[in-house]
């Protein structure tokens, strides 16, 4: 039994130590040889990691109906509200409580309320799913879905 746990702890836990301080070490010293690099330049580290945020910075890219008459338009206006996010974002935390309100020997009467309400949220669901197809447009919706 002792060198069953000898074995194990010799060669699955010391090389898997071994290696993580390896690894560590190399990205300290990559790290020192980067920081001794930005020196030379006469950054500071504040500095440096604006240049670095600048650097691997994306734009935010933001769908918009091009034509502000269009019923699209005003679509998209209402989706992108705060009060429709904060009301879709209640709908949400009252259908988690809804789903939480489940539990072994309900009452057939409980149960059909839990059943009707989890028929209403998915019904507003899908309703703000169209909605938001409707503001941004099939192809941005289905874009949106794949990112």
């Amino acid at each position: 039994m002792e060198m069953s746990i000898f074995y194990v702890v010799y060669f699955v836990v010391f090389p898997f130590f071994f290696v993580n301080i390896f690894v560590a070490l190399i990205i300290i010293t990559f790290q020192e040889q980067g920081d001794k690099m930005m020196e030379d330049y006469s950054l500071e580290k504040n500095e440096r990691g604006c240049i670095d945020f600048a650097i691997n910075a994306k734009p935010l890219t933001r769908h918009m109906p091009k034509n502000k008459q269009s019923f699209q338009y005003r679509m998209w206006e209402f989706v992108v509200s705060p009060p429709f996010e904060y009301t879709i974002m209640a709908m949400i935390a009252l259908n988690t409580i809804v789903l939480m309100m489940k539990y072994d020997g309900a009452s057939p009467a409980y149960e059909a309320v839990l059943a009707n309400l989890n028929i209403v949220f998915t019904s507003l669901f899908s309703m703000e799913c169209v909605l938001k197809i409707i503001a941004f447009g099939v192809l941005v919706s289905v874009s949106q879905v794949f990112q």
